[in-house]
């Protein structure tokens, strides 16, 4: 796994992720610290030419320094579903229903480490998966939420609601309510689909509530990722500081 500009080399360290460092000349000045914290750490550091880099990062934007690790690790769909039995009506997971798009999917990432959902679900076909772009995208935060692969997203949702979360689909103009409805004041999993498509009939089926965010403006739909901060960030809102970590 490549770690491509200083801050996902950070995140990278900070996770214990980080195996090897590459840095141009002209970058050690404005990384000094993470050049001491990488050594401190034992990870190798290797001093070489921008284009040396560019040759590595294969083209893509890496601001003089590139890191390089292990796979990312996914966590296990139990361990998700012990959190959300564990928080209980404070439990928040983001499920996605078909985004291919690595920029969307690392956009989606950093939202959910914002607002510390408690997982992230990903069908195994149909789906972008956790690469050096998702990463990128995300400015490194990917690392820092539970993100797992499943291979049948619609069992997944009965999981989860056997574990006793409420399941939303967002679903732009179909929803029959607005989330600025909605209470969010149970275990909740937000069902994302991708755009054009939406979400899939067998997950649609899934949910025990469609919502729409509301658009004055008369646009049709938000970017999908867009849709995922607005509604993570709405749950948020809705629940307040005094959000319960145990059902009654």
């Amino acid at each position: 796994m490549k770690f491509l500009g200083p801050h996902a080399c950070e995140e990278a360290l900070a996770l214990g992720e980080l195996h090897a460092l590459w840095i141009a000349p002209a970058a050690f000045g404005r990384v000094a610290r993470l050049v001491s914290e990488a050594r401190a750490a034992g990870v190798v550091i290797h001093r070489e030419p921008m284009e040396s880099l560019d040759r590595r990062s294969q083209g893509q934007r890496h601001q003089g320094v590139l890191g390089e690790g292990g796979p990312f690790a996914y966590a296990s769909f139990e361990d998700i579903t012990a959190r959300v039995q564990a928080k209980g009506a404070g439990a928040l997971v983001l499920a996605l229903d078909g985004i291919t798009d690595p920029h969307n999917l690392g956009a989606i990432l950093r939202s959910a480490a914002a607002a510390a959902v408690d997982g992230v679900v990903l069908p195994e076909r149909r789906s972008a998966m956790v690469n050096e772009t998702v990463i990128r995208a995300s400015a490194g935060t990917a690392g820092r939420v539970p993100v797992c692969r499943v291979v049948n997203l619609g069992r997944a949702l009965d999981d989860l609601k056997e574990a006793g979360a409420w399941i939303y689909g967002l679903a732009a103009g179909e929803g029959s309510r607005s989330y600025l409805e909605e209470a969010f004041d149970r275990a909740t999993v937000l069902v994302l689909g991708a755009e054009g498509e939406g979400l899939h009939l067998k997950i649609r089926e899934r949910c025990d509530g469609l919502l729409h965010v509301p658009m004055p403006g008369g646009i049709e739909s938000l970017n999908v990722s867009a849709a995922a901060a607005v509604a993570l960030f709405r749950v948020l809102a809705r629940r307040g500081p005094g959000t319960p970590e145990v059902s009654p």
